[in-house]
């Protein structure tokens, strides 16, 4: 038992290295070495339908975006189980990840099929296919790319295609059976429900991207005022310009320095993460905390420079 139970182990922990990419330490956008089509699906589940496209379509190249843990660690578990090598994951939300990670005209499929779609109003803010994220899509599509989603839901389908109406996006409409290909699609079928789909097309679409370059972000200062650092760890920072926000909530005091609870708001994504003000030999280092997960998005690192400017002595 405890053989099988370290043989498992090990297995999972190669799986998730060998297939699974960190976001964090990614240039963006990405440039992918690839001689075939690039192949993007988005809420990839249990990744049955990935990785078997992946493993009959050995020429192309495949990335799943999935929120889910559980979703990236099973399907990096069938990718390792079948040794694909043109096939990964990466975890996060694809609102800011399909429109970061991938430059405009540089995909040839991406599919969506059967998204969650949040159907009371308290809930829209959660709904994937807002008209910022089909701008994003469609404006990453080559010129023949398509964009697939498929819905059980007839309000979401309708609420899609209203959006791409109102941005002037190209698209066509089926009725379809449920997929058999998906665990929803044939959860779907066994209840008896229908199924729609929508082939979106390419429009170009002048998208801002918000990540610039990937260096840390630090300052150096002579001396740091603690009293004022007490104060900016309950200061709200905004820049309507820019529209960011900077809000730290708390401050606490470590063996080898400060450290400031921060939030950074760049539009609608937001993160949490830590400052550390810490003395050095000669002044003090103001940085990122070492473990912190974060992009580097303008509020990440305004917030860099709001805490050198209100603390410096």
């Amino acid at each position: 038992m405890q053989n099988f139970t370290a043989s498992k182990a090990s297995r999972n922990t190669k799986s998730l290295e060998k297939c699974i990419l960190s976001p964090f330490n990614l240039r963006m956008p990405l440039v992918l070495e690839h001689s075939g089509k690039l192949i993007v699906e988005i809420g990839f589940g249990n990744g049955e339908l990935l990785t078997r496209m992946a493993h009959s379509r050995t020429k192309d190249f495949f990335m799943g975006i999935d929120n889910s843990e559980i979703s990236c660690e099973k399907s990096a578990k069938r990718a390792y189980d079948l040794k694909l090598k043109n096939l990964k994951l990466i975890r996060g939300d694809a609102k800011f990840l399909v429109r970061e990670l991938f430059a405009n005209e540089s995909l040839d499929l991406v599919l969506a099929f059967y998204p969650i779609p949040w159907p009371k109003s308290s809930q829209s803010d959660k709904r994937l296919f807002d008209r910022n994220f089909l701008m994003s899509v469609s404006s990453t599509l080559k010129p023949k790319g398509k964009f697939v989603i498929v819905t059980d839901d007839h309000d979401h389908f309708e609420w899609v295609k209203e959006n791409l109406k109102s941005l002037d996006i190209d698209f066509g409409t089926h009725a379809l059976q449920p997929l058999k290909s998906t665990k929803y699609g044939r959860k779907w079928e066994n209840l008896g429900r229908s199924s729609w789909s929508i082939v979106v097309h390419p429009k170009q679409f002048k998208i801002k991207r918000i990540l610039e370059g990937d260096e840390m972000p630090h300052a150096h200062l002579n001396d740091v005022d603690i009293e004022k650092l007490k104060e900016i760890s309950k200061k709200k920072f905004c820049d309507q310009r820019q529209k960011t926000i900077v809000q730290f909530k708390g401050l606490f005091k470590g063996e080898n320095g400060y450290i400031l609870r921060t939030i950074a708001v760049d539009g609608k994504f937001s993160q949490m993460y830590y400052v550390i003000v810490k003395p050095r030999e000669k002044g003090w280092l103001v940085r990122l905390d070492d473990v912190a997960k974060v992009f580097k998005t303008p509020a990440v690192k305004k917030s860099i420079e709001y805490v050198a400017k209100e603390v410096k002595s």
